[in-house]
């Protein structure tokens, strides 16, 4: 699917069942159209992966990007 709101679209037409973010699917949940299957007892780290092209690591906007997402990690 190319996008989670594909997921959440196929999912509630039936097509079987997703890991979903609560926030994605709240209009789903309160309305009953969705039906939470686990609630765990903490939520899952928000977890970050930052690609890039093969060779894009020169492109100075790419640089960019990368040292801020690299700062904010660690809290600077």
């Amino acid at each position: 699917m190319p996008t989670l709101y594909a997921v959440l679209s196929a999912v509630a037409a039936g097509a079987g069942y997703s890991v979903l973010p609560r926030s994605l699917c709240r209009e789903h949940l309160d309305s009953g159209r969705l039906a939470p299957l686990h609630e765990p007892e903490a939520a899952p780290p928000n977890t970050l992966v930052l690609v890039r092209r093969p060779g894009a690591e020169t492109d100075p906007g790419v640089v960019r990007v990368r040292e801020t997402h690299r700062r904010a990690a660690r809290g600077r």
